[in-house]
Protein backbone atom coordinates (compact mmCIF):
# COMPACT_ATOMS: atom_id res chain seq x y z
CA UNK A 1 0.00 0.00 0.00
CA UNK A 2 1.34 3.42 -0.97
CA UNK A 3 1.70 6.32 1.44
CA UNK A 4 0.75 8.77 -1.31
CA UNK A 5 -2.24 11.02 -0.88
CA UNK A 6 -5.22 10.19 -3.12
CA UNK A 7 -4.95 11.68 -6.61
CA UNK A 8 -7.88 13.12 -8.51
CA UNK A 9 -8.24 13.80 -12.25
CA UNK A 10 -8.19 17.47 -13.17
CA UNK A 11 -8.13 19.79 -16.16
CA UNK A 12 -7.10 23.08 -14.56
CA UNK A 13 -5.00 25.82 -16.16
CA UNK A 14 -2.13 27.29 -14.15
CA UNK A 15 0.92 29.46 -14.79
CA UNK A 16 4.37 28.19 -13.82
CA UNK A 17 6.95 30.79 -12.84
CA UNK A 18 10.71 30.36 -12.94
CA UNK A 19 12.29 33.68 -12.05
CA UNK A 20 10.73 36.36 -14.27
CA UNK A 21 9.66 33.80 -16.90
CA UNK A 22 6.08 32.47 -17.00
CA UNK A 23 4.82 29.30 -18.71
CA UNK A 24 1.21 28.19 -19.21
CA UNK A 25 0.48 24.65 -18.03
CA UNK A 26 -2.43 22.39 -17.11
CA UNK A 27 -2.86 20.24 -14.02
CA UNK A 28 -4.01 16.79 -15.20
CA UNK A 29 -4.16 15.21 -11.74
CA UNK A 30 -3.86 16.62 -8.26
CA UNK A 31 -3.44 15.66 -4.61
CA UNK A 32 -2.77 17.71 -1.51
CA UNK A 33 0.94 16.95 -1.91
CA UNK A 34 1.56 17.40 -5.62
CA UNK A 35 0.32 17.32 -9.18
CA UNK A 36 0.93 16.04 -12.67
CA UNK A 37 1.37 18.91 -15.13
CA UNK A 38 1.09 18.99 -18.92
CA UNK A 39 3.04 21.51 -21.00
CA UNK A 40 6.21 21.56 -18.95
CA UNK A 41 8.86 21.91 -21.65
CA UNK A 42 11.21 24.30 -19.86
CA UNK A 43 11.71 22.46 -16.57
CA UNK A 44 13.95 19.54 -15.54
CA UNK A 45 13.87 17.08 -12.66
CA UNK A 46 14.96 18.82 -9.45
CA UNK A 47 14.06 22.34 -10.59
CA UNK A 48 11.78 24.48 -8.47
CA UNK A 49 8.92 26.65 -9.65
CA UNK A 50 6.01 28.67 -8.39
CA UNK A 51 2.60 27.37 -9.46
CA UNK A 52 0.11 30.25 -9.80
CA UNK A 53 -3.58 29.41 -9.81
CA UNK A 54 -6.87 31.26 -9.43
CA UNK A 55 -6.78 31.45 -5.62
CA UNK A 56 -3.09 31.62 -4.80
CA UNK A 57 0.28 30.08 -5.45
CA UNK A 58 2.57 27.38 -4.12
CA UNK A 59 6.21 26.45 -4.56
CA UNK A 60 6.91 23.04 -6.07
CA UNK A 61 9.81 20.83 -7.16
CA UNK A 62 9.85 18.66 -10.29
CA UNK A 63 10.16 15.01 -9.16
CA UNK A 64 9.90 13.37 -12.59
CA UNK A 65 9.62 14.46 -16.21
CA UNK A 66 8.60 12.60 -19.38
CA UNK A 67 8.20 14.60 -22.58
CA UNK A 68 5.81 17.47 -21.89
CA UNK A 69 4.53 15.96 -18.62
CA UNK A 70 6.02 16.38 -15.17
CA UNK A 71 5.21 15.41 -11.62
CA UNK A 72 5.72 18.05 -8.96
CA UNK A 73 5.78 17.91 -5.19
CA UNK A 74 4.38 20.95 -3.41
CA UNK A 75 6.67 22.49 -0.76
CA UNK A 76 3.60 22.94 1.46
CA UNK A 77 0.54 20.74 1.21
CA UNK A 78 -2.41 22.20 -0.65
CA UNK A 79 -5.32 23.03 1.63
CA UNK A 80 -8.43 20.85 1.44
CA UNK A 81 -10.37 23.89 0.21
CA UNK A 82 -7.75 24.52 -2.50
CA UNK A 83 -7.95 20.89 -3.62
CA UNK A 84 -11.75 21.04 -3.72
CA UNK A 85 -11.63 24.30 -5.71
CA UNK A 86 -9.43 22.73 -8.39
CA UNK A 87 -11.57 19.57 -8.51
CA UNK A 88 -14.77 21.64 -8.82
CA UNK A 89 -13.27 23.92 -11.50
CA UNK A 90 -12.43 21.18 -13.99
CA UNK A 91 -13.43 22.03 -17.52
CA UNK A 92 -13.21 18.85 -19.56
CA UNK A 93 -13.59 19.35 -23.30
CA UNK A 94 -16.77 17.80 -24.63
Amino acid sequence: MSGRAPRFPANFDVVLRKGPEMYPSTICNISVGGACLIGVDDFSKGETMTVDYAFGQTRATVTWKTGKMAGVKFDDKLSDSGLQFIRASQSYAS
